[in-house]
């Protein structure tokens, strides 16, 4: 249904709620029928179209012409003569028309001919000060809602087009390091460099689509960790012993795509040797409350400085994406034991 349609149907409703109240609370004899005329006059007709139209002069012109540009005097000012208009209506009707305009619709008076209404009426201003609040609240609160709306669109924005950079800076640095590794080979003459450059082709297939995705399934994910580590053991000598181990279901698991690539791929930068016995750990654990990466590497001689400071384009990516995209549901712990460097990962 058109949503004008519902705003002028609820708008109907309201106002037909609200001029049904002299039925709740106008008094009457227990013989009176349902809609007993003292009720419904001239008079309750002209107040209440009043009433009505500064319903809608309010939320439409004074509230954005006056309110909402901080003319609080101006806006004072106007609501106050309001308050006294509606406040001598009665007496200035009753002056201008007799008692006969404040009774049933072609009904005679009841009333004492020397009856006067007072000169402010308490229930006029009592009922226009309902109409204000009113109109002023539900005014205030749809700016406020459509500002809160606002706020949220230009944040998702933002934060959309940070992860996008995030994303295009981890593209190319990943790419950078494989290929440096792929010459490696080259230069060496090995083997193994036709079948790098086709685990290459692979890996940046799911590089370029699957991570475009603001998530994927967690099985895609770790079999790109390991074609990844396949890679970087081709171009390793017998010293780099590599343990990768998954345990727990993943299936129906979703992650962000290259979440766990700067965490591996820092052990293979600092924790590769061609000298000393060069072990690297990359554990991954799967329930149906957690998903926990764990990765370790021995600190060699010159590179432990390097890995210590730790300002790598990588890490500090894994660090802002993991503050955008899953904030207070997770625990990412880096830590240093002798020779060991360890970086701990939990999403939640």
């Amino acid at each position: 249904m058109n949503k004008g349609i519902i705003q002028v149907g609820i708008h109907l409703t309201a106002w037909a709620c609200f001029l049904m109240l002299p039925l709740v609370f106008f008094p009457r004899p227990r013989d009176a029928g349902f809609f007993p005329e003292q009720a419904f006059s001239w008079y309750f007709v002209l107040i209440n179209i009043f009433y009505i139209a500064f319903y809608y002069i309010n939320t439409s012109l004074l509230i954005p012409r006056l309110l909402e540009r901080k003319k609080y005097l101006a806006y004072g000012l106007i609501i106050f003569g309001l308050i006294v208009f509606f406040g001598s209506f009665p007496r200035l009707y009753q002056l201008a028309f007799g008692d006969a305009g404040t009774m049933g619709l072609g009904q005679r008076p009841n009333r004492p001919r020397n009856f006067r209404h007072p000169i402010l009426s308490p229930g006029s201003i009592a009922i226009f000060l309902l109409v204000f609040i009113f109109s002023t609240g539900i005014k205030v609160i749809n700016q406020w809602l459509a500002t809160e709306r606002r706020s949220k669109l230009i944040e998702n924005e933002k934060l959309h087009t940070e992860l996008s950079f995030l994303k295009a800076q981890i593209n190319p640095h990943f790419l950078f390091n494989t290929l440096n590794n792929i010459y490696s080979l080259a230069v060496d003459k090995s083997d193994l460099t036709a079948p790098a450059v086709m685990k290459l082709a692979s890996i940046m297939r799911y590089v370029l689509t699957e991570a475009k995705q603001d998530s994927v399934a967690l099985e895609k994910e770790v079999q790109f960790i390991g074609d990844y580590i396949e890679l970087q053991k081709m171009r390793s000598t017998q010293k780099t012993q590599v343990d990768f181990s998954l345990s727990g279901e993943v299936s129906g698991k979703q992650i962000s795509p290259l979440l766990f690539l700067p965490f591996v791929e820092n052990a293979f930068k600092y924790g590769v040797s061609t000298r000393e016995p060069s072990p690297i750990g990359i554990h991954l654990r799967v329930t149906p409350a957690m998903i926990e990466l764990e990765v370790t590497n021995i600190k060699h001689q010159g590179m432990a400085g390097a890995q210590a400071v730790n300002t790598g384009i990588g890490l500090q990516n894994a660090r802002r994406r993991l503050d955008l995209l899953y904030p207070n549901r997770h625990e990412l712990e880096i830590t240093e034991d002798g020779t060991i460097y360890r970086a701990n990962l939990k999403l939640t």
